[in-house]
């Protein structure tokens, strides 16, 4: 894609989120995200050719960005893993904290539950997600339970990520101490799992 076309695309999905935050799924219409956009209505169908396929390419952006964050780790030494993953708190607090993004993303799950078309979109973003998280927890740390381990992790930040729209005066940054030692503990090596067990 030319960087043209990619600076539209992207204009145009930043107003739509914008407008989705704003109007709701419903009340976006595209004539909103086209002056949002400053472009013609026309225009955007020459990019997407209804709101589904804007959602749809909202989320495939989340999850190109997920996947570069778990390639980041997949270069980082296994001994350093957990230490690079748990230093990584603070950034991933502050990322799951953003109150636009929050409500950005519980907008766009609230319409997946009238939607199947963006009900599928969703759910395979999550496998997309889960299975990164899973792959690297079983193959590159070698942790049983690998699964049940990343639905913790994923439950914790998503939890974080509604919590800040209930409470929008967290002090998010309390919190983290805290994070770091529920992160430590579930990402305890197989030894400690097996000293437990024979303790």
């Amino acid at each position: 894609m030319d960087k043209r076309r990619a600076a539209r695309i992207d204009q145009v999905l930043n107003a739509a989120a914008d407008c989705f935050v704003e109007f709701g799924f419903h009340g976006a219409g595209m004539a909103k995200i086209a002056k949002r956009a400053s472009m013609s209505v026309g225009h955007i169908y020459h990019y997407f050719e209804n709101k589904e396929a804007i959602i749809a390419a909202i989320v495939d952006r989340e999850s190109e960005l997920a996947a570069e964050r778990f390639a980041e780790f997949e270069e980082v030494p296994r001994d350093e893993l957990v230490h690079v993953m748990t230093e990584r708190v603070d950034e991933m607090v502050d990322s799951k904290a953003d109150a636009f993004q929050s409500v950005l993303n519980l907008e766009i799950l609230a319409e997946s539950q009238r939607n199947p078309q963006i009900a599928c979109i969703m759910r395979q973003h999550d496998e997309e997600v889960r299975e990164l998280f899973r792959s690297m927890l079983k193959d590159k740390l070698n942790l049983p339970d690998a699964e049940a381990r990343t639905e913790l992790l994923l439950s914790l930040f998503g939890g974080l990520a509604s919590r800040i729209i209930r409470h929008p005066e967290l002090d998010r940054h309390t919190l983290i101490p805290l994070i770091k030692q529920v992160m430590h503990l579930a990402l305890e090596p197989c030894d400690k799992d097996d000293k437990r067990k024979s303790e």
